[in-house]
């Protein structure tokens, strides 16, 4: 009976140790969870005819708007920025494509590579491309 009451009483102290170590980890987002939510963001805001994947002239219509609202875009940088995120070639970016895109964009952002997106590093991400305008 001793045993079976030292055991309850090891797990109970395990088990509020876990939460604490838990709090210890900054609040944030994976690299997962990140390039999940940028792609599906992508996807539902660019992807006009819902095929799952954004054709050259879905890109170039996202960049001609933004374009539009800023100084214009610079020549040529579309069709380099296109070169790059198309890794297979066929002419669209997959899910995956736009997966591997919002990897790089996380590593970046992530200052402290720690693996995990704070609400700090969003903000002083966002501040830098402010100030690259």
């Amino acid at each position: 009976m001793k045993t079976f009451t030292t055991l309850v009483a090891a797990t109970a102290i395990a088990a509020c140790a876990v939460p604490a170590l838990a709090q210890t980890k900054p609040a944030g987002q994976t690299l997962a969870a990140f390039q999940a939510e940028r792609a599906g963001q992508m996807l539902a805001k660019l992807d006009a005819n819902k095929d799952g994947k954004l054709s050259k002239t879905e890109f170039e219509a996202m960049r001609q708007k933004k374009a539009d609202g800023a100084q214009g875009a610079k020549a040529g940088r579309g069709e380099r920025l296109w070169g790059r995120m198309d890794a297979d070639k066929d002419g669209f970016l997959s899910r995956a494509e736009l997966e591997a895109m919002a990897a790089k964009r996380f590593k970046r952002m992530d200052a402290d590579g720690d693996g995990v997106l704070t609400s700090a590093e969003r903000q002083a991400a966002a501040g830098k491309a402010k100030a690259a305008m």
